[in-house]
């Protein structure tokens, strides 16, 4: 390309002043001609053969402009053939982000596409947004193998089963902010109803929420199962969960996402409620939740417990919350005063997730009866080694039933090696645990070994 433009620029040269020279004979031949037909000073003559030659060195040197410029001019993109203009249109056509955008499926009415989200796999919309249907799946298969302790007489157990197994769907009515959502559950191959609400999300400081699902009590209960770092959620956080529950929540994420609040009311008796008249909640008290935290460095997910993102930029959340009337875990405790709360913190950052919990609570019984404090904690880190892909994951949970009773303390120690084929849509999760609870005599002690794969369908 270099040599043809160094061959246009020479013959250019040589052809400009033999083209002047042609320019300025023709005009002095015609000024002679037109000398003979009228006379002019000597004076004239020469201003005349001047002013043309000035108009002549213009022109040349408007065109050696041009010449430079088109010589700084990058060099003209291929012709790309018809063909392949085809196959890249046809090819973008067919990429998720392009069927979201332009709703390609039924002309005028509805679109189909197939998103590349965390959790759905198909979605149908209307050309304007307002009515939407997202439909997915999630499935665990996992092996277990669980070495008991001998000292208590206990065999070893090991088995292959469907940890969690969960069909749903969810979307929006009516306008782009009511929303609602519905999975079901074959965990125990059981069909069961394991949510179902609606949400409704006009403002991003107030936005409130009715149906059966979790309470914000807890920040690694709230966060997925389907996201957490290592299989299963800690001791600790097992015995303080308030689990799910009817009811209604309030909450919002003012200030740009730096701060969250919930204050929510639920019916007190988590997935065995069947109606008052059945004595379900046969002391008529509800329960109350009381949820704040602060993210320093803007929003937080906290319901992903890694770092598969890999986060660029340092994130934090520090939560408190606080129940009065709350339950063990999905069942209610009768005719007792319960309060419970926790304390959280977590970071993440370049492939690092840290997490920690603190829990207490306390039982006072209407009736004759000692007053039960309990509490527990877990620890638990998670680092990439190979960015997004291979992360290792520790933890250390402690738990004591009661304050005032020395031999039943409960600890758990747990390491694990997680591989990403897809973030979470796709991957595969090995851990080894190491279990121990205090007796009067011994330590019970239990080892166990588990391996996960997931999908989301």
């Amino acid at each position: 390309m270099h040599t043809k433009w160094k061959y246009i620029l020479s013959s250019t040269v040589l052809f400009f002043p033999i083209y002047t020279n042609n320019i300025l004979n023709s005009a002095f031949a015609q000024e002679t001609a037109q000398s003979k037909e009228v006379p002019r000073s000597e004076m004239e003559d020469l201003k005349w053969q001047l002013k043309q030659m000035e108009e002549s060195m213009q022109r040349q040197q408007e065109q050696i402009q041009a010449l430079k410029k088109r010589l700084e001019q990058p060099p003209a993109a291929p012709v790309v053939a018809k063909e392949e203009i085809q196959h890249v249109i046809e090819d973008y056509l067919e990429t998720d982000e392009a069927r979201k955008k332009m709703g390609l499926a039924l002309p005028g009415v509805t679109g189909v596409y197939t998103p590349d989200d965390e959790k759905y796999t198909l979605s149908v919309r209307s050309p304007d947004g307002k009515y939407t249907l997202n439909v997915g799946g999630r499935m665990q298969f996992r092996y277990t193998f669980k070495d008991k302790d001998e000292d208590f007489k206990e065999s070893d157990v090991q088995d292959i089963n469907l940890r969690r197994a969960r069909v749903y769907f969810g979307g929006n009515v009516y306008t782009k902010f009511i929303h609602y959502y519905v999975e079901l559950d074959a965990d125990k191959f059981n069909i069961n109803l394991r949510d179902f609400y609606i949400y409704v999300t006009p403002l991003e400081e107030l936005n409130g929420k009715f149906g059966y699902f979790k309470v914000p009590f807890n920040r690694q209960f709230v966060s997925s199962g389907f996201k957490l770092l290592l299989q299963d959620r800690s001791i600790a956080s097992d015995a303080f969960s308030q689990s799910r529950d009817y009811g209604v929540d309030i909450y919002g994420h003012p200030f740009e996402g730096h701060m969250e609040y919930h204050a929510a009311l639920f019916q007190g008796v988590g997935g065995n409620f069947t109606g008052l008249n059945n004595g379900d909640n046969i002391d008529n008290e509800l329960m109350y939740v009381l949820n704040l935290r602060y993210n320093p460095f803007g929003e937080y997910d906290y319901y992903d417990e890694t770092d598969v993102k890999y986060s660029d930029k340092l994130k934090a959340t520090i939560g408190a919350s606080v129940v009065f009337n709350g339950k063990d875990n999905d069942k209610k405790i009768k005719n007792t005063d319960t309060i419970a709360g926790v304390v959280d913190l977590g970071v993440k950052y370049r492939g690092l997730s840290w997490n920690n919990e603190y829990f207490v609570r306390t039982e006072n019984p209407e009736s004759d009866g000692d007053t039960v404090d309990s509490d527990g904690f877990y620890t638990q880190a998670g680092y990439f080694v190979i960015p997004k892909k291979l992360e290792v994951a520790a933890r250390y949970s402690m738990l004591d039933p009661n304050n005032d009773v020395s031999d039943d303390l409960q600890k758990e120690y747990t390491a694990g090696l997680n591989y990403y084929f897809r973030a979470h849509r796709s991957k595969i999760q090995g851990d080894v645990g190491h279990y121990v609870t205090d007796t009067k005599t011994e330590d019970k002690e239990e080892n166990r070994f588990r391996i996960q794969y997931q999908i989301i369908f």
